[in-house]
């Protein structure tokens, strides 16, 4: 795939970002702070998940409205933030946490940016 540098950039800042997101998250669980650590796991996951409908909806190609990149990206979120999708998510994400709850979000998000991280670096890759 032949992608413009001006998109190539984008792609690496958002996966830095979510990866950032994702080392706070953990830092906050270790910290005891489950409720941060789902605030910084969330987004994190918003943006793995915004690079997966990219790789099928190249933004240079065609812009997708607003409304069908939200639905496209909670479509391609992991099985507990979907499932928290379908709930309210800003009082999810204002309620209080125990590590011990939030632990699992945080440890599928890891695991969904990683493999975010693989998944775009293949498809950047020419040939």
């Amino acid at each position: 795939m032949i992608v413009p540098t001006r998109w190539r950039t984008t792609f690496e800042d958002q996966l830095v970002n979510a990866e950032q997101r994702i080392e706070r998250a953990e830092r906050y669980l270790r910290e005891g702070d489950g409720s941060r650590a789902l605030q910084e796991a969330y987004p994190a996951v918003v943006g793995a998940a915004s690079l997966r409908v990219w790789t099928d909806a190249p933004p240079w190609r065609q812009m997708l409205g607003a409304d069908e990149m939200q639905r496209r990206v909670r479509a391609r979120f992991p099985s507990l933030f979907a499932a928290m999708a379908e709930m309210k998510v800003q009082e999810a994400l204002t309620s209080p946490w125990r590590p011990e709850d939030a632990a699992p979000y945080v440890h599928e998000a890891r695991g969904y940016v990683d493999e975010t991280r693989r998944q775009i670096e293949t498809w950047l890759t020419p040939g």
